[in-house]
């Protein structure tokens, strides 16, 4: 022990300490641009719209004028498929936002993780099952 520096000890604690409030303020950063996401997703048609927020929960769900005698299962399937892609394009952005923020960061890859478990990817159904359950009804 009789080649410690206390000055250099003293700094190297200061820098850690500092490194540390930088780190912390970056997380702060991500988790503000976080909440304050919003990814809307649109059907191809325009009968529906589907809005997320940061947590990937709907905050807007609209049916417009174009969904008005859509069959109800066909709608109910448009709003499911606008919700997971918005889903999917809020992950994307928590991503991106999170690369940019903390960079390669092990905390920031667990923000990831939870992105992707809690949104993976769905790709579009080739078909949904409430348009298969209205093609076997026989009328005769």
């Amino acid at each position: 022990m009789a080649g410690m520096d206390p000055g250099r000890t003293a700094r190297d604690l200061e820098q850690w300490a500092a490194g540390l409030e930088q780190r912390a303020q970056r997380f702060t950063d991500l988790h503000q641009r976080m909440n304050a996401l919003r990814i809307t997703e649109t059907s191809s048609d325009g009968a529906v719209r589907v809005t997320v927020d940061g947590n990937g929960s709907p905050t807007e769900l609209t049916l417009t004028e174009r969904s008005a005698g859509v069959e109800p299962g066909q709608l109910s399937a448009e709003l499911m498929s606008c919700l997971h892609r918005a889903q999917a394009g809020l992950r994307a952005q928590v991503e991106q936002l999170t690369e940019e923020t903390v960079g390669d960061d092990e905390a920031g890859a667990v923000i990831v993780d939870q992105y992707t478990q809690r949104f993976p990817d769905r790709g579009e159904p080739d078909d949904y099952e409430e348009r298969r359950i209205g093609d076997d009804v026989d009328d005769d």
